[in-house]
């Protein structure tokens, strides 16, 4: 049987409780897609606007919950990376608490962190895109 534990939820309703192992294993992923990233050809900045954050989250100086949006919100809503939510959603997802499973149980619902479950991330194995 599954860990089940209660997390603490702020005003917003995130958790605030961030499980570091995984914010350092999904932070790595993360920042070795980046690596591969070519700083002459980053039309969206993605060595300007994600790098920070995650070496941030590494080095832990970053505020968690992070509670700022994601740095390409406009791309995203205009559908033009679709490719990249799939790679930074995790990241983004758990540095701001947002990485929350809800189960029901026979006292109603109780909220519980995924890595309680077992759960591990998907290796990020999308290449760069060679056309935009």
């Amino acid at each position: 049987m599954p860990i089940r534990k209660p997390v603490e939820l702020d005003s917003g309703g995130f958790s605030t409780e961030i499980d570091p192992i995984k914010l350092k294993r999904l932070a790595n992923e993360f920042k070795a897609w980046l690596m591969t990233i070519d700083p002459s050809n980053d039309p969206f900045g993605f060595l300007e606007k994600d790098l920070p954050l995650v070496n941030a989250a590494l080095n832990g100086s970053l505020p968690l919950p992070y509670k700022h949006s994601n740095p390409h919100n406009w791309e995203i809503r205009e559908g033009l990376l679709d490719w990249y939510l799939e790679i930074s959603a995790p990241f983004y997802n758990l540095i701001r608490g947002m990485d929350l499973v809800v189960e029901q149980d026979s006292d109603g619902y109780m909220v519980i962190p995924p890595f309680c479950k077992g759960r591990r991330s998907r290796n990020i194995t999308q290449p760069w895109p060679t056309a935009v």
